[in-house]
């Protein structure tokens, strides 16, 4: 495969993985979790912002991405005020909807690309 497309397949799978990450965020967001990070890739981090009390960015290793909801495990150290807007306070319901919504998007992207090539 020649540098154009190994750059089309890298974009691709970052977008990928950019859709994944964002149902999960905005799952999150929407029953009232606080979401402190959403990050592309791993390591170190080569750009970042911050928007409200989340920080965007991307990493230098680009295989895969991250969104960091407080309180997403039971051992997670959670400030007191944060607390009731932690993921693990939220009914198993919402919690299995937000879990489920990276996958979700996978799903909307196909139907988004039979549609278009239709």
């Amino acid at each position: 495969m020649d540098a154009l497309g190994w750059l089309i397949f890298l974009v691709a799978l970052l977008v990928s993985v950019m859709l994944h990450e964002t149902g999960h965020f905005v799952a999150a967001k929407r029953f009232g979790m606080k979401c402190t990070r959403y990050f592309i890739g791993f390591g170190p981090t080569l750009w970042s912002t911050w928007r409200g009390e989340t920080e965007y960015g991307i990493k230098a290793l680009p295989f895969g991405g991250f969104v960091k909801i407080v309180g997403m495990t039971s051992i997670d150290e959670v400030e007191p005020e944060d607390e009731p807007r932690s993921f693990r306070r939220a009914p198993g319901w919402q919690r299995l909807i937000v879990l489920a919504a990276g996958s979700f998007m996978h799903f909307v992207l196909a139907a988004v690309l039979i549609f278009a090539v239709a």
